[in-house]
């Protein structure tokens, strides 16, 4: 039997994924009709986490199973020559050997041929929105520059490990440039050219993106995690988010373009991963990383992050008022059992797969 196609978009964090899965969700019918099954998600925003965790191999959890086992069901049954799954903990949950064999051998057992979608990004500016994000779901509480200088060294920095996943796997690489043009001309629209079909078939295309916090976020949510001493449980970090949202929206503390980033600090990641960038653009495109981001290498940066350029007397004052509020909170929520479960599917490094992460 012919196998059919299954498109598994792997993000990474911070390239337009949210909008992307929104799209996928609000969509999913016409989609159909086009030939794309799109699964069932767990959440509003249309992510399809406990699908890619399961068939990685991963315990999900009792809550989380009868929608896992729906939509392998339903992914079995579906006449639809096309799978679109869509799940940037992939790009976690591929760093482990065992749970990217055991994802590519379910595919497999499902008669799916896959294809992985990837839309790099030029490294600064991938980190400086993964670790503001990162920080404000209180899943880290290290200051940016030396988690740069880590990430930089890392292996999950390179882009040419997605070359060899692929072809050890059998799989198929689409990768897209998330630069400052697929910003200009939308996201969706490049996703749908990566699976064959054209954004034109499509009335709503309306982008939907993730809020983007500044430095006073980032500055309460990493004093808070600091304060506590270890690393939050999965419900634990969702619940202090929330909470820290809520905050600074009754406050009036909302606020958005967090940059950690110094010129020189974004040149220097550039140049370290510079010979691995070219590899993959000229396996990929066929021109150099610098031709195809040739807007995002050159970008100059100032640095916003209170750890760096110390905030005027007003905000430090609000500022402190904020992290003791939200220290009293997060350490009455530490005592709810509930919050607390030790189960695979409650820890944040077992289920996020973010970028920045050891």
């Amino acid at each position: 039997m012919m196998k059919r196609s299954c498109y598994i978009h792997v993000g990474p964090h911070k390239t337009g994924t949210t909008s992307i899965q929104w799209f996928l969700q609000e969509n999913s019918a016409e989609l159909l009709a086009h030939g794309y099954f799109v699964p069932e998600s767990e959440t509003k925003r249309g992510a399809h986490h406990a699908l890619a965790e399961a068939l990685a191999g991963l315990d999900v959890g009792k809550h989380r199973e009868p929608l896992v086992t729906r939509s392998i069901e339903a992914i079995a049954e579906t006449p639809a020559p096309a799978i679109i799954i869509s799940s940037e903990a992939l790009e976690g949950l591929f760093g482990g050997r065992q749970n990217t064999r055991t994802f590519f051998k379910r595919l497999d057992e499902l008669n799916l041929q896959p294809k992985i979608i990837l839309f790099p990004r030029n490294q600064p500016q991938w980190i400086n929105s993964s670790y503001a994000s990162t920080v404000k779901s209180f899943r880290r509480s290290d200051s940016f520059e030396p988690a740069a200088y880590g990430f930089a060294a890392s292996l999950q920095a390179r882009f040419s490990r997605w070359i060899e996943l692929t072809e050890t796997h059998g799989a198929e690489l689409i990768a897209r440039p998330f630069n400052k043009e697929t910003l200009l001309r939308g996201v969706i629209p490049e996703f749908l050219q990566s699976i064959g079909i054209t954004a034109s078939h499509f009335r709503d295309r309306a982008v939907r993106r993730n809020e983007a916090v500044g430095p006073f976020t980032v500055s309460v949510a990493r004093e808070v995690l600091r304060s506590i001493g270890k690393e939050m449980t999965w419900l634990q970090a969702k619940k202090c988010k929330r909470q820290l949202a809520d905050y600074c929206r009754q406050n009036n503390c909302l606020d958005t373009g967090y940059c950690g980033l110094s010129t020189p600090l974004a040149r220097h990641v550039e140049e370290q991963l510079r010979s691995d960038n070219d590899l993959f653009a000229q396996a990929m495109w066929g021109k150099s990383w610098a031709d195809v981001f040739a807007a995002d290498v050159t970008e100059p940066f100032t640095p916003n992050d209170f750890e760096l350029r110390r905030p005027n007397w007003f905000t430090a004052r609000r500022l402190l008022r904020a992290i003791d509020a939200m220290k009293h909170f997060a350490h009455q929520m530490l005592l709810d059992p509930a919050l607390a479960v030790e189960a695979p599917w409650n820890n944040v490094a077992y289920r996020s797969g973010l970028v920045l992460r050891e």
